[in-house]
């Protein structure tokens, strides 16, 4: 019911409703295309459609730079419910990420219809791509809980969270590969879950480009279970004292 009332709320009143989902991606997409491909080289240096390459970037972390803000404020929205009647809270944050998954989900005809256009037909590596999503869609409901219960009781975590996305867009490989960052800094900015995931995608979707990433997948999915059990362990400690906190 949470996820179809904010559907509704999102896209009321909206002209071209659902084609938003796909209008915004596709923006950025072009634009980065242009930035990353046409000035700065990258597209030449790429086996694959540059394009479809970007789409395996922007679409992940645009789920992410909105999944994690709405989360993160979805307790402060919802306080009044929270004061009025006990039910397990995580439900809320959830919900919230939920929504973006599906627009998500919804994003991804975008690769599709690339694919469709460069006649291009990714390999068998696609029957990773669940996983990857998976990953994911745990990583930033993770992060959306536990931000959700920071931000009701340290409102600074409202501003600080919207620059380091901003600030995170630059330190994340979207409109550029894992392998154009210098060797010797890679184990570091693979400190960025978000490396692995990315780098994930195009591996699954793009015939294996660059070849497997090991090392940023591996990282990838230990911090992912590390903020997951540290999110869920400060949930429970919380929980129950949440409306004393706000």
């Amino acid at each position: 019911m949470l996820i179809r009332r904010d559907l509704i709320v999102r896209f009321r009143q909206t002209y071209f409703g659902l084609a938003w989902l796909l209008f915004k991606p596709l923006m950025l997409m072009a634009v980065m295309s242009f930035a990353f491909g046409y000035l700065a080289g990258f597209q030449e240096r790429q086996s694959a459609p540059y394009p479809l390459m970007i789409f395996c970037g922007v679409i992940p972390w645009y789920f992410v730079s909105n999944a994690v803000p709405d989360g993160m404020v979805s307790l402060r929205v919802h306080i009044f419910v929270i004061q009025q009647t006990y039910f397990p809270r995580a439900l809320i944050p959830i919900a919230a990420v939920f929504v973006d998954a599906i627009e998500f989900v919804v994003a991804w005809l975008l690769f599709v219809m690339g694919c469709i256009w460069f006649a291009y037909l990714p390999g068998w590596q696609v029957l990773a791509f669940p996983l990857f999503g998976l990953q994911l869609l745990v990583l930033c409901t993770a992060l959306g809980l536990w931000l959700a219960v920071l931000n009701v009781r340290f409102r600074d975590i409202g501003n600080l969270i919207p620059f380091l996305i901003t600030v995170g867009f630059f330190l994340t490989p979207v409109g550029y590969p894992y392998a154009a960052v210098p060797e010797q800094w890679q184990p570091l900015y693979a400190l960025n879950p978000l490396v692995g995931v990315i780098e994930g995608f195009r591996w699954s979707l793009l015939r294996g480009l660059n070849g497997f990433p090991l090392g940023a997948v591996a990282s990838s999915v230990a911090i992912t279970i590390a903020v997951t059990l540290l999110a869920v362990r400060h949930l429970l400690a919380t929980d129950r004292h949440l409306v004393d906190l706000a």
